[in-house]
């Protein structure tokens, strides 16, 4: 029997006072690709912003209910939003590479803010995201090159590798083929076959017949 890693009791959220959600109950399964598809505007992104309160940083937003993680309640007291966002990564719907850095800056951003050190352990993390992320035979000769000249495509799979470059336990991805041309889309989807073998990903789609299980 698969073990279930996200459980949702009673989920509500509100935006000051427009409530977006209204009591939702899911249980999300480990390793596996869960898809959240629904029409715009029906709380599908404010939904997996509360898997890992990033819902909450927004002001004037709020949650009630849980969410258990591998059984434990993220909205505890206890619990730091920090440390849940670092266990729960999330990728954007539009490509959102930093700026001012280059790929391989981009990729070990998170490690570095983390405290890790050491060019070799830098270096050895970085090029194992972008394997996973499908992207390092792309960028292998250009890591010093901005992390915004590269394609659409692969900028979405940039950010997809600096979420799993920190070795999150879940990965959020909403919409995150959107803005991408077909080719690119294929590609992402592709590797979410591949990544929801290690990590769970649940993500936001309006793709009604791509299968996410096969």
């Amino acid at each position: 029997m698969d073990k279930e890693k996200i459980v949702v009791l009673g989920l509500k959220a509100w935006f000051d006072e427009k409530q977006a959600l209204h009591g939702i109950n899911i249980r999300i399964k480990e390793k596996k690709a869960t898809a959240v598809i629904g029409p715009s505007g029906c709380g599908k992104s404010t939904f997996i912003r509360c898997l890992n309160r990033m819902h909450e940083a927004i002001p004037g937003a709020r949650a009630a209910g849980r969410i258990l993680v591998d059984g434990q309640d993220i909205f505890g007291p206890e619990v730091d939003p920090v440390l849940v966002r670092r266990q729960i990564g999330m990728v954007f719907q539009k490509p959102t590479p930093f700026p001012t850095m280059s790929i391989y800056e981009n990729v070990i951003a998170g490690l570095k803010l983390n405290g890790l050190k050491g060019k070799e352990l830098l270096d050895e993390a970085a090029e194992q995201s972008l394997r996973r992320a499908a992207l390092w035979h792309e960028v292998k000769d250009d890591l010093k090159k901005p992390g915004i000249g590269l394609s659409g495509g692969q900028q979405q799979r940039l950010c997809i590798a600096r979420a799993l470059a920190v070795k999150p336990e879940v990965l959020l991805l909403d919409e995150p083929c959107s803005a991408l041309d077909p080719i690119s889309t294929g590609k992402i989807e592709e590797l979410i076959h591949e990544l929801k073998n290690s990590i769970t990903i649940v993500i936001v789609t309006h793709n009604m017949h791509y299968q996410f299980t096969k």
